[in-house]
């Protein structure tokens, strides 16, 4: 979704200052499509920082750092919430659409444990059961692990980062690792479904992630 929304709002945003130049007589209308453009980069990264500022501070940065810290016991309130989830998205859809210099692997990884922790609170018959400091780090590491696996369509990459930004953590264990792998292997061929379905395509192995290394042949 995240991806879907930014390369429409990139093309639409090219399209339109295209748009305006190929209609312009005079230097005057090059000055206005270059005023376009930079209002509606600015307008893009004001949503993305006043969301961060106002609505949910703990959504600043990649997420990596939080996460890491969650893995290996630390306690921070409101970094793991639906309201962080929230405006994560909507945050990194914004500051990628508005040219920023950075990228959506970061916030996929706290994305994804925030999805995972999310799981463990579902209203559903021996859910709570899952509700418990072990459990809970588990699924916050299958979730990131799942998020890395889809920005870079790597299934063993998300699985190996996850037990990486854990250390010294002894938590990991022979078959915590195959649960891990089994998630990242599932939100690669999601992505890899999904993108299919959208552009109308057989699966294949050049929409397997979100972020794009070119086309396979």
């Amino acid at each position: 979704m995240m991806a879907f929304v930014e390369d429409h709002l990139i093309i639409e945003k090219a399209h339109i200052t295209q748009k305006i130049i190929d209609c312009s007589w005079n230097g005057e209308d090059i000055k206005v499509a270059y005023v376009f453009f930079v209002t509606a980069n600015v307008l893009c990264v004001l949503v993305s920082t006043l969301l961060t500022v106002y609505v949910s501070p703990a959504a600043t940065g990649s997420g990596v750092a939080e996460t890491m810290g969650i893995l290996n016991g630390l306690n921070l309130d409101g970094v793991l919430t639906l309201k962080a989830l929230l405006v994560k998205i909507v945050g990194t859809t914004f500051a990628v659409s508005g040219g920023l210099c950075i990228g959506k692997e970061g916030p996929l990884l706290h994305v994804g444990a925030i999805i995972g922790i999310v799981m463990c609170y579902l209203p559903f018959d021996g859910v709570r059961i899952l509700q418990n400091d072990v459990v809970k780090r588990q699924m916050v590491a299958a979730g990131g692990a799942a998020g890395v696996a889809a920005a870079f369509g790597s299934p063993i990459g998300g699985a190996l980062f996850a037990y990486e930004i854990s250390k010294p953590n002894t938590f990991w264990t022979f078959t915590m690792l195959w649960r891990v792998f089994f998630s990242t292997s599932m939100a690669v061929v999601t992505i890899s479904t999904l993108t299919a379905f959208e552009k109308a395509t057989p699966l294949g192995l050049s929409d397997t992630s979100i972020l794009k290394f070119g086309t396979l042949d």
